[in-house]
């Protein structure tokens, strides 16, 4: 396979909502125009989807979660990168941790929202249609 078939395949990106008293977390990413959404990133070799939603949670926001379970799968295209994406949606229990902006990982501005709240942002769609997922209760095991 070449170093362009790698580059033209989709993206597996991790998303957590995470859950603290009835409220989401969710930062703001300059990146893209001051858009909200839920910790995530890409999917790394050698860890599970679970380890991965813990993993991005803690790089982006400070927080650490437990609890964690997949609540949907969504594809997508984004036009600004010119490719596709699948995100696996998790949820997880704030477990403990100092809110802090990680400049490195471009979302700032972490807090605590309640759900209706959250849905009035500016919100990365991928996100939304996450948070939505999450308000159904699916979960699957």
């Amino acid at each position: 396979m070449t170093k362009e078939d790698k580059t033209n395949r989709p993206s597996i990106g991790v998303a957590t909502v995470v859950i603290k008293n009835d409220q989401i977390l969710m930062g703001k990413d300059t990146r893209k125009g001051d858009v909200y959404g839920v910790p995530g990133g890409h999917w790394e070799n050698g860890e599970s989807l679970k380890e991965c939603a813990v993993r991005e949670v803690c790089e982006e926001s400070g927080a650490t979660c437990d609890s964690v379970q997949l609540i949907s799968v969504y594809d997508f295209y984004r036009e600004d990168k010119q490719k596709n994406y699948v995100t696996i949606g998790m949820k997880a229990a704030y477990v403990s941790g100092k809110l802090t902006d990680l400049y490195d990982e471009g979302r700032l501005d972490w807090a605590w929202y309640n759900i209706e709240d959250a849905l009035k942002l500016n919100l990365f769609p991928a996100d939304r249609i996450l948070i939505e997922r999450y308000l159904s209760g699916v979960v699957f095991e």
